[in-house]
């Protein structure tokens, strides 16, 4: 039997008169790598923000793991085993690398040295274990992104959303953060993931959702995308048939 993880129903969020995203309906299964595309302002990172708490949803309903979250501040949401990461990194500058990553470990333990464990222990899993003593602040963007991963995968998360993760990165950046993802699903983790590179979506996504304007304009596999006629129009234009 098919295990959904994350249920999003006709999910809306207006902000006045605007409406950024419109009447959205999804699955999630456990353990999939499920895309989240579509152009500039199509509202993908409104829709995050409404399934992890830091905007209310105006109408609809987002389900995960069997609990109706709508109301759930973001704090909540994450002991629930829910983490995502934001499109422009946001260390805290002044501490270092791995006390960057406790404070994700806070999340789940109170213990200092338990958390230091964690810390290290997610460090490792990104490839981060030769800075824990640099100050986060002066990482290139390609270590600040693992850095981010690292701090969300300290939450010890059933289901990790990314957002954008890949922006800013170069071609073997980009394949190293893949792969990166790939181990965390094979641990038991199910992950949304936001991208514009296309090429890394249809490489690592079992499903694709595609938002256009605030309403989902599509949803299939990865060659079901980019063979859809109406995905090609609206986003992907020429030169992309599979």
């Amino acid at each position: 039997m098919i295990q959904h993880l994350l249920h999003i129903s006709h999910v809306s969020k207006h902000f006045g008169g605007n409406v950024a995203v419109s009447d959205v309906s999804f699955s999630v299964e456990e353990k999939q790598i499920f895309g989240l595309i579509g152009p500039n302002g199509a509202g993908k990172t409104t829709l995050f923000n409404c399934i992890t708490g830091f905007f209310p949803a105006t109408s609809g309903d987002v389900i995960f793991d069997n609990k109706k979250i709508n109301t759930l501040r973001p704090d909540q949401v994450c002991k629930l085993g829910m983490a995502r990461t934001w499109q422009r990194v946001k260390p805290l500058g002044s501490l270092t690398v791995l006390e960057n990553v406790m404070v994700g470990a806070f999340s789940v333990t109170s213990s200092t040295r338990e958390a230091e464990a964690i810390a290290q222990e997610q460090l490792k899993v990104v490839g981060l274990s030769d800075y824990t003593t640099k100050s986060a602040g002066s990482l290139p963007i390609g270590l600040k992104k693992k850095l981010e991963l690292a701090r969300v995968l300290a939450t010890r998360p059933k289901m990790l959303l990314l957002d954008e993760i890949c922006g800013g990165l170069n071609h073997t950046e980009t394949d190293t953060i893949l792969d990166i993802i790939r181990s965390i699903r094979k641990k038991g983790a199910t992950i949304i993931f936001i991208e514009h590179d296309m090429k890394a979506v249809t490489s690592i996504c079992d499903q694709i959702v595609v938002l256009n304007s605030g309403e989902k304009l599509a949803e299939g596999t990865p060659a079901e995308i980019t063979n859809n006629p109406d995905v090609i129009a609206a986003y992907l234009g020429g030169g992309h048939h599979a």
